[in-house]
């Protein structure tokens, strides 16, 4: 393909939107990088070998708190000017589609998400804090309901992560998105047999509920690792029974041993596609899964995992129970997997973008 650009939110953690910044740059290597803000320590050391091109927020002394700069990413990434390539590829959460391409280009977006904070409520209104920081800013969502809208109609194309970001696609920006399911290194996985601990792997945020796996834990006795890290780290660990172990940001390698070694992986949260449930079933892993959202899309019911479809301890129990009850070998639960692995993704982006090159020449013609 042509010159290739990339952007992406920011840089400074290791989650599955970085892990679909680091499969753009692996396709198309010569292609910069556009983010808000990068922290080489905190995200993916693949970058460090990258182009990576920053704005004035990089030079800010934050790190727990960047979310908190929601006011300034629109004067940050406008900052960038226009980027000047013939694909500029967004892969946006909330943030990165406001960056401008240059006339010429084709603009595509890859959507893990509306922002959640613009059109959900949940994700800063958890508790604490985070509910006073939403009804803060309540009075200016309007306007930056508007700006995103506006910036959402100059793409030349949107691309979804999951049926289910193709929906909130259509709803909040009424466009049509096709869908391209995000990369999953599933070979970093083999399947085995189930150990004793149930395994945690997310952002500690309020909206993934994560205090929810660890009450259900604490309140039947099992072990629990929970890895990542977040703001809600304090009060989860004062929460938490003494068989939950905290792990905090670990390598990848750390992730797959755990994985691997776990007896059933847990989401409680309600997952845009959810990266975490197609690596636990890689691992030959059950999934217990809240029934809405991508989770949907990625597990399936009865097979690879259960479903709980009310957030209460009583319910994700139950379907703890439900998945010790599965009797599908390991293999076959990695086997499901393989559906999302980085080679189709590859072939699939590469072929809407290529549809979308196609149908824009046409039209000039």
């Amino acid at each position: 393909m042509r010159r290739v650009a990339i952007v992406h939110d920011y840089l400074n953690q290791r989650g599955g939107a970085e892990r679909v910044a680091l499969e753009l740059s692996g396709m198309w290597l010569s292609a910069p990088i556009y983010t808000s803000l990068y922290r080489p320590d905190s995200t993916f050391g693949e970058f460090m070998s990258r182009r990576v091109i920053t704005t004035f927020l990089d030079q800010l002394p934050v790190d727990r708190g960047f979310r908190n700069l929601f006011p300034l990413y629109p004067l940050a990434f406008r900052q960038l000017g226009e980027i000047n390539a013939d694909v500029v590829i967004a892969s946006s959460s909330g943030w990165a589609h406001l960056a401008r391409a240059a006339p010429e280009a084709l603009h595509v977006v890859y959507c893990h998400t509306p922002a959640r904070w613009l059109y959900g409520g949940e994700y800063l209104g958890g508790s604490g804090t985070g509910a006073l920081r939403h009804a803060a800013i309540r009075p200016a969502l309007s306007r930056f309901r508007r700006v995103d809208r506006n910036a959402a109609s100059r793409a030349d194309l949107y691309v979804a992560n999951s049926e289910n970001v193709r929906r909130r696609v259509k709803v909040v920006y009424r466009l049509e998105a096709p869908v391209v399911p995000p990369p999953i290194d599933v070979d970093r996985f083999r399947p085995t047999p189930r150990g004793e601990r149930l395994l945690v792997i997310s952002r500690l945020l309020p909206y993934k509920h994560v205090d929810l796996v660890i009450r259900a834990a604490t309140r039947v006795g099992l072990g629990l690792d929970v890895v990542g890290d977040g703001p809600e780290l304090t009060r989860l660990r004062e929460i938490a029974g003494p068989k939950v172990t905290f792990h905090g940001a670990v390598d990848d390698q750390t992730v797959v041993e755990l994985t691997q070694s776990c007896r059933t992986v847990c989401v409680a949260g309600e997952e845009d596609f959810g990266m975490v449930a197609v690596e636990a079933q890689a691992a030959g892993k059950p999934v217990v899964a809240y029934g809405k959202g991508g989770s949907l899309e990625s597990v399936e019911a009865g097979l690879t995992g259960v479903f709980f479809h009310e957030r209460t301890e009583r319910d994700l129990i139950a379907a703890i129970t439900a998945a010790d009850a599965l009797e599908t070998p390991p293999d076959v639960i990695a086997e499901h997997a393989h559906r999302f692995s980085p080679a189709t993704f590859r072939t699939r982006l590469t072929q809407v973008i290529t549809r979308a090159l196609e149908e824009r020449h046409s039209r000039r013609r």
